[in-house]
């Protein structure tokens, strides 16, 4: 097997036994206490509601879908097809995952006045898990295309920025306990390392052919 891919199937079980991990530590005695007390803390921190809910968004379906259709057009213009397979099966696969995730762990969202609407359960949360794999695989398809190390610096930089912060949105808009955003974030980086080490896998075996 190539050894990239192997690299980020390593990654991937790595990441999913330690979100075990985090499914068992919300399951503790008292952990729920102490992950709202964090969580009441960051609440309307600050009073930027409008920032953090436009956050939000852009961490939602809402935003994603037509965003990639968008983007599927650049992919379709230059040719890059093969990407625009994995960039589709990335969001549909880690949309799917969340829902199956949060359907297993069946946690209640924070009984705090929600500034959002929302619906289904609180772990992982969504937004971050979704906006992990989503915005992380286009990072890595855009690192792909570029030779200059600075702008693969900043892409990464601002990224990881800006998953971050839609991550935190959820929390101080009262919708998520930290450790559901913690357990987003560690879901799809999950899901992204082997997704896209399925993309580095086929895409050595059509070279090879």
């Amino acid at each position: 097997m190539n050894a990239r891919a192997l690299h980020f199937f390593r990654c991937s079980i790595f990441l999913s036994l330690l979100l075990l991990v985090l499914g068992y530590i919300v399951s503790m005695d008292g952990m729920e206490v102490l992950d709202t007390k964090i969580g009441e803390a960051f609440y309307q921190l600050g009073g930027i509601d409008r920032f953090f809910i436009f956050l939000s968004f852009l961490g939602s379906r809402k935003f994603f879908y037509p965003a990639l259709g968008l983007f599927s057009l650049f992919l379709i213009y230059k040719k890059y097809f093969r990407s625009l397979i994995i960039v589709w099966a990335n969001l549909i696969g880690v949309s799917l995952l969340n829902h199956f995730l949060k359907s297993m762990y069946t946690r209640e969202r924070p009984s705090l006045d929600h500034l959002v609407d929302v619906n289904y359960y609180s772990f992982p949360s969504g937004h971050s898990m979704n906006s992990f794999a989503f915005y992380g695989m286009i990072a890595f398809l855009l690192i792909s295309m570029v030779h200059v190390k600075k702008i693969k610096i900043a892409i990464i930089l601002s990224t990881a920025t800006f998953i971050i912060l839609i991550g935190l949105s959820r929390i101080y808009l009262g919708v998520h306990f930290p450790l559901d955003v913690l357990a987003g974030f560690v879901a799809g980086s999950a899901w992204l390392s082997f997704i896209i080490g399925v993309w580095i896998k086929f895409a050595a075996s059509s070279d090879a052919c």
